[in-house]
């Protein structure tokens, strides 16, 4: 499926659609064409389609009854899809004799009744109300909306919303709405924590209810007599001429061009909700990256376009926070998030994830293989385990850690006595454990603790960094071929969520330090600046193939390609 993205990388161009009964959803699909089915990791089910002659996509999700139900969907849903607006379409029942039966009311104003505090003496209520959003309340005062049967009236006034289902208009709570909300001509259970989600995530939101009853001792009877399914096609059929009318006012979607630059024109922009904390190269040449919170998300280098996500994440410190991995061969994307790791098929969307277990230091994913990901804890252990078995194929203390991006080769700074100066290099064959290519290769006896190491893509160099020395070995011979004292200052880049290290397949190092990404000059204690920019940059991957990619702390995925 095509995923709208807005100007900024974002999939703006979408309205989410809740309903709290599949009735209701039933309502909204029928209008609906293309559908697919997709599974939140959660095990919420969303549809997403498109609606006859908008360009603008559709999501929607069922939150079921009351308003703490609803408050968790629409988050949920806003945090996975970026929507440009939510609506909540279904039924209510009237307050007012003046609103009938199959009468659709747009909510103005969401009064939520049911907070308060209770004394000895008396209830003293301590209601919110919700402002429907301007810019969507001023489109519904004109649409040429196609009704299933005789169109009924539209109200443009609050409504009342609690966990209550109201069926007696002489009963306590009636008399209570009567009284502190008067202006309410209609009542559910969903409004309120719809716009409760809505706020939190700033989402432009708004209630569309069809009458469905008059919420007295007769609603069985009306509810019997088809009276909610007419409720709900008017609403659904008002929600869809909303959608049509929104989607004109939206700005086109702009695909990512390339543009002029160092080192090449970009392919790809797109900006996540917070700094990126996590970044790597995906099957049939994706990319996928992770914030501190909400999804991971997907693009297709090919044509710039973005898949649907995966994964949303909980919000932890950086250092607990979500990390992915995956191999541009294939094989499943793994995730770490906290300490839970996970594998996920993301192009099936309806198989679960399989849990591989917990982790008891977060640390750093490194990579993911087609077979096997490795962890490096911050008790400095390193582990590269099988995906498909989950047992350690290596396990030993070490400080750092590389994978070629051909998946050939890998290297580890072992031990922590020699400050991880010694690397051992393995290759790696598809069903069989690492083999070692010869002695470990010391990056140099006065270099200090290693802080990162690299692989070129193809496995036959390696590159290595320290406090005081840089350097590349041609890993066969276990010689160097670029050495340099007297390193960058990377005292401040321990963490290896602060460090990226590139080694090109030319033997070329770029590093970041304090953010910049910089080319080691083996003639220079000075490395020259490599990427734009002043210091915001979080990661640093490269590709097989020669796409170069970056992330930083607004947030913002580049691609670039570019010649070593």
């Amino acid at each position: 499926m095509t995923w709208w993205q807005g100007e900024d990388g974002s999939p703006r161009d979408l309205v989410v659609v809740l309903t709290a009964l599949p009735l209701e959803a039933d309502a909204v699909r029928r209008l609906m064409r293309d559908v697919e089915r997709r599974v939140h990791p959660s095990g919420t089910v969303f549809s997403v389609g498109e609606l006859p002659g908008v360009r603008t996509k559709v999501v929607l999700g069922i939150t079921g009854e009351g308003t703490k139900e609803a408050a968790v969907i629409t988050e949920r849903a806003i945090e996975t899809f970026r929507p440009a607006a939510v609506l909540l379409v279904g039924v209510a029942g009237a307050l007012k004799d003046s609103v009938g039966l199959g009468d659709v009311v747009v909510a103005k104003r969401v009064h939520c009744y049911s907070g308060g505090k209770e004394t000895a003496e008396t209830f003293k209520s301590r209601p919110r109300t919700w402002d429907a959003a301007h810019r969507l309340l001023m489109l519904t005062y004109d649409l040429d909306v196609d009704w299933p049967d005789e169109p009924p009236k539209v109200h443009h006034k609050p409504i009342a919303s609690g966990d209550t289902l109201l069926t007696s208009r002489r009963g306590p709570l009636a008399a209570m709405l009567d009284e502190r909300f008067e202006d309410a001509v209609a009542i559910e259970m969903e409004g309120a924590g719809v716009a409760i989600g809505a706020h939190l995530r700033e989402t432009n939101a708004l209630a569309i209810r069809g009458i469905s009853d008059r919420a007295d001792e007769h609603k069985q009877a009306a509810d019997a007599g088809g009276s909610q399914e007419r409720a709900a096609a008017n609403a659904a059929a008002f929600a869809v001429a909303l959608i049509a009318a929104y989607a004109a006012t939206l700005k086109k979607v702009k695909k990512a061009k390339p543009v002029p630059g160092h080192p090449g024109g970009e392919i790809l922009a797109a900006r996540l909700a917070g700094s990126v904390t996590s970044l790597c190269f995906g099957p049939g040449r994706t990319l996928l990256a992770a914030a501190l919170s909400g999804p991971i998300r997907r693009w297709r280098l090919d044509d710039g376009e973005e898949l649907p996500p995966i994964h949303t994440a909980t919000w932890m410190p950086p250092r607990y926070g979500v990390r992915v991995a995956a191999s541009p061969g294939g094989g499943p994307v793994v995730v770490r998030d906290g300490y839970r790791l996970r594998a996920l098929q993301p192009d099936e969307p309806d198989h679960p994830p399989v849990e591989l277990g917990s982790v008891t230091y977060p640390g750093e994913l490194y990579f993911a293989s087609t077979a096997s990901y490795a962890l490096l804890s911050w008790a400095t252990i390193f582990r590269l385990r099988s995906t498909a078995t989950g047992a350690d194929l290596l396990s030993f203390t070490a400080v750092a850690a590389s994978i070629s991006a051909d998946e050939s080769t890998l290297a580890v700074a072992k031990g922590l006595v020699s400050g991880g100066r010694h690397v051992q290099v393995y290759r790696l064959r598809p069903g069989q454990d690492p083999v070692p290519t010869g002695p470990p290769i010391e990056l140099h006896q006065a270099a200090g603790m290693a802080l990162q190491i690299a692989l070129s893509p193809d496995g036959t160099l390696l590159g290595g960094m320290t406090a005081r020395w840089a350097g590349v070995f041609d890993v066969e011979r276990g010689v160097p071929i670029m050495p340099r004292s007297g390193g960058g200052d990377l005292w401040s880049q321990f963490f290896p969520e602060a460090m990226s290290l590139v080694c090109t397949p030319r033997g070329r190092l770029l590093h970041m330090s304090k953010g910049r990404v910089l080319q080691l000059d083996v003639n220079s204690r000075d490395d020259a600046p490599f990427l734009p920019g002043g210091g915001g940059y979080r990661r640093l991957v490269m590709s097989p193939d020669g796409l170069l990619a970056t992330g930083d702390a607004a947030g913002w995925v580049r691609v670039r390609p570019w010649q070593d």
